[in-house]
């Protein structure tokens, strides 16, 4: 069974996390300020990155669980 990545800037090789929620898109590097997006977002020029996808899915939980933590919120 092949597993298709979702085409969400998440799993975009141009994206980069800033936050759990958003990040910026690098796809124009000839600006100065890259646009934000949600990680849910979707561009035509989206590029698969790969196992860097897991990666950031990791992060991501693991930076809500230690906000969790730290405001005393039990997770199940």
């Amino acid at each position: 069974m092949i597993y298709l990545q979702k085409r969400i800037c998440l799993s975009c090789r141009k994206f980069r996390l800033e936050d759990p929620q958003s990040g910026v898109c690098r796809v124009d590097k000839s600006v100065d300020h890259y646009p934000m997006k949600r990680t849910e977002d979707g561009c035509d020029k989206w590029e698969d990155a790969g196992q860097q996808y897991y990666i950031r899915t990791g992060w991501i939980k693991k930076t809500l669980g230690k906000e969790e933590k730290r405001k005393g919120i039990k997770t199940l």
